[in-house]
């Protein structure tokens, strides 16, 4: 395995202008300089000559070994059998919510909760998959399809999941339930087999997929009772238990307990006293043989981010109506229309913020093992509620007067999904605290409150028209995203004294110097005559911060 020059950072990695000492070092500490090692395992561009060269070697494209980072030296591009595979999620997430606005009420959402989790998971399952060992040959675009198949099944039953006895029935039939319960099993017993097939060939990496597949196969024996259980509260409970018992993640746990005892020893071969446990949602040090799949952070940003797309475009498609007479030009529904647009595309803004060039933050996923399941998990109910909201939005354009249920769905699934991409923004690290003109906590607490006043408003809407509450519901979400975009700009000055820090480090360490003239044009200064032009830059800076504070 060689070690290669650290290249440049992907686009989706932190930024790189203006952090302070302190982030630099906390960089460094998570792996971004000297906690990576490059390898040429895996080469992005295979040609199969032979028929037999269809099918990959099986690798491992990033992984854990001796307290280093070892992952591929250029950025991952998304196969198009892993977007092939998002087209089914498109008509998966209109079906569901379709099934959820049918009767709007409590148990209609329960229903979708409970059911849109197991196609989550499988998504969920298929993205690790293909960010860890993915090889895009005829073996992993033939699992996607049986994945596709059985997704089918799933959704198409779970979606007829009846809330009450129909028809002459008496009672509640539960076939739907057995047919879903066993196409979604059928799916995830493949990912076992999958994971057990890697523990075989890739003896270097048994020991974690073995615990892999242990996370992924206890969860199935919660849903499997469901195939012979008749009781309504009893399939509420297995089904909530199957979500907990998912998000704890079984194989982290082990691994933590694991390299904590590892520590502990080392402590003591070492003559120290205490425990010598890290901070609990760290990841302790693992033996130096052990090796540990992790996961592509510009991969799974990438993939996450498209899942929220794919749902926002549930609510753009929802949106799209044809005219009829009286309704020709610009009218009511269009008004309708473009303000549930313009309350997508506030969302959508809001959602890439942390994002933006101007953020300063260490990614959650890099953070800690922690941050990096919070940050996972809540993107589901992110997405559950803009499905819901998704699904009102259709009706509201429709029709003026709609029942409260529909309104109820709209403010709550907005409202929450404003508060739950609050809470993914603090899963990240602030890499330059008391630097943004508005502080983080002071934003996310405004999140807070315009998604609890959305969700309260929409219970008081019954006599008011579907213009109105899209109108309010417009005015929240413009005011929290220009709060939001303001809020985060540097503070008048900061700018300017972490640049002429930085520069300073670079002249101190015998380096060039980046000037940018009038025209914004930027040259490299080096050798003779660069400490006075540094003082003189110094003072300019000085004169421009004591400007913009006066």
């Amino acid at each position: 395995m060689t070690e290669h020059r650290r290249p440049s950072p992907p686009a989706t990695s932190v930024p790189q202008r203006h952090h302070s000492v302190k982030g630099l070092q906390r960089r460094g500490t998570y792996g971004t300089e000297n906690h990576l090692v490059f390898h040429e395992d895996f080469q992005e561009e295979w040609k199969p000559l032979r028929v037999r060269e269809l099918i990959r070697p099986l690798t491992v494209r990033q992984w854990i070994e001796g307290g280093k980072i070892h992952r591929e030296p250029i950025s991952r591009e998304t196969p198009r059998f892993e977007l092939f595979f998002d087209l089914l999620f498109v008509a998966i997430i209109h079906q569901l919510a379709d099934a959820a606005i049918e009767e709007p009420g409590g148990r209609s959402v329960a229903r979708f909760i409970l059911t849109f989790w197991p196609s989550w998971s499988v998504w969920e399952e298929a993205r690790k998959f293909a960010n860890q060992s993915g090889t895009d040959d005829l073996l992993h675009r033939l699992w996607i399809l049986i994945g596709m198949m059985t997704l089918i099944g799933y959704t198409a039953n779970a979606s007829a999941i009846e809330l009450e006895p129909t028809g002459e029935e008496e009672t509640v039939d539960h076939s739907a339930v057995r047919a879903a319960v066993a196409f979604w099993l059928v799916i995830k017993l493949t990912r076992v087999i999958v994971l057990l097939y890697y523990a075989w060939k890739l003896p270097s990496f048994r020991n974690a997929h073995l615990w892999k597949a242990v996370a992924v196969l206890i969860p199935m024996f919660f849903l499997l009772p469901l195939i012979w259980v008749t009781s309504r509260p009893a399939q509420i409970v297995l089904a909530t238990l199957l979500i907990v018992v998912d998000v704890c993640r079984i194989d982290l746990l082990v691994l933590a307990i694991r390299g904590q005892i590892y520590e502990f020893q080392q402590r003591r071969a070492q003559g120290k006293k205490g425990l010598g446990v890290k901070g609990w949602h760290r990841m302790p040090d693992l033996p130096q043989a052990y090796k540990v799949p992790v996961t592509n952070i510009e991969h799974a940003v990438e993939r996450l981010g498209a899942f929220v797309v794919i749902v926002l475009g549930e609510m753009v498609m929802n949106l799209v109506y044809t005219a009829v007479k009286g309704e020709i030009g610009v009218s009511r529904q269009y008004g309708k229309a473009a303000l549930g647009l313009m309350v997508a595309w506030a969302i959508n803004y809001l959602y890439m913020l942390p994002s933006e060039p101007s953020a300063e933050y260490e990614h959650a996923l890099r953070h800690s093992w922690f941050s990096g399941i919070c940050f996972t998990f809540f993107h589901w109910p992110l997405c559950a509620a803009l499905i819901l909201a998704s699904a009102a939005s259709g009706k509201m354009v429709a029709n003026d007067e709609v029942e409260i249920g529909v309104h109820w769905y709209w403010g709550s699934g907005v409202g929450f999904a404003i508060i739950f991409m609050a809470i993914l923004d603090l899963t990240h690290q602030d890499l330059a605290p008391g630097q943004a003109r508005i502080p983080r906590v002071i934003r996310a607490l405004l999140a807070l409150c315009a998604g609890l006043s959305l969700i309260l408003f929409s219970l008081g809407t019954q006599h008011m028209p579907s213009t109105g509450v899209l109108a309010i519901t417009v005015g929240i979400t413009w005011f929290l995203l220009a709060f939001n975009v303001f809020g985060m700009l540097p503070k008048p000055g900061t700018v300017q004294k972490e640049e002429l820090e930085r520069r300073e480090r670079q002249e101190e360490q015998g380096r060039g110097v980046v000037v940018q003239d009038l025209d914004g044009r930027a040259e490299l200064e080096s050798g003779g005559g660069v400490g006075k032009q540094r003082e003189e830059r110094v003072e300019e800076g000085r004169l421009e911060e004591g400007g913009s504070r006066g």
